[in-house]
């Protein structure tokens, strides 16, 4: 059971890791003055 959780901090770390990446994406897309939710 340690291997299975240390495996899943892991996985919640690159979950955490992928969403921080996308909003730093977001802001630096939006201040260059592409709108981001207009692409739907």
């Amino acid at each position: 059971m340690k291997e299975s959780t240390k495996n899943h901090w892991k996985l919640w770390a690159f979950v955490i890791g992928l969403n921080f990446l996308a909003l730093v994406g977001a802001i630096y897309l939006k201040s260059n003055g592409v709108d981001v939710f207009a692409l739907k």
